[in-house]
């Protein structure tokens, strides 16, 4: 099975260790049937250290994994996105956009343990989802209404579009690819994967109607 690799998060190492001990067995046994013994045994270490580490009165693993949403967000999610959308002045939108399709691609390749497991968890519990919406969600719609504006300055993009609409549509489409690409792959027959992607940003900047249908 696919196992998770939290490193580029420059965790204290014990720390590191429950976290992807956590998701490892959250993702074989879905997080209502994981316990903290477990967790404790696949990292190497004494369950106490466990409640050290993560101290909720409610529940002790929804508490490590609402810790990892946070984490996740900030130093994996947010910042490149940030570095890529923002620093952009001299590129176009295409290349800005495909760059951050491929970008996300390699994320939840790397993180898809966690990704699967948290996207699961988050159907179910209110609070695993109202920090997944309020840690990534909102805060990647803020970066990206910035780059939105400054696109639609340079007279790239629209400026008649709301952003989260546009955002949404992004993001829908980047949901697509990944769902092609790690839980239906075989059922794909997508030779070029790069020209998919090309196809995809077309159709975002430039629609499906020919100039007569238009």
């Amino acid at each position: 099975m696919e196992k998770l690799d939290l490193s580029g998060l420059d965790l204290p190492e014990k720390e590191q260790r429950i976290l992807e001990a956590a998701v490892n067995i959250f993702s074989e046994k879905g997080f209502s049937a994981a316990t903290t013994s477990e967790i404790a045994k696949q990292a190497g270490v004494a369950e106490g250290t466990i409640f050290r580490y993560f101290k909720t009165k409610k529940d002790i693993l929804r508490g490590i994994l609402i810790h990892t949403i946070n984490l996740f967000s900030q130093r994996l999610v947010l910042s490149n996105m940030e570095k890529m959308l923002l620093d952009c002045e001299d590129k176009d939108v295409r290349a800005v956009l495909k760059a951050f399709v491929y970008d996300r691609l390699k994320l939840v390749d790397n993180v898809f343990p966690m990704a699967r497991v948290i996207i699961t968890e988050a159907l179910f519990h209110e609070d695993i989802w109202e920090a997944l919406f309020e840690n990534i969600i909102v805060k990647a719609l803020e970066i990206f209404k910035v780059f939105h504006k400054k696109m639609t300055e340079k007279g790239m993009l629209r400026s008649d579009i709301d952003s989260e609409v546009l955002f949404r549509s992004i993001l829908g489409n980047i949901a697509i690819l990944i769902a092609q690409k790690k839980l239906f792959g075989s059922k794909f027959n997508i030779t070029d994967f790069d020209k998919e992607v090309d196809t995809m940003i077309d159709v975002l900047l430039f629609g499906i109607a020919s100039e007569r249908g238009s």
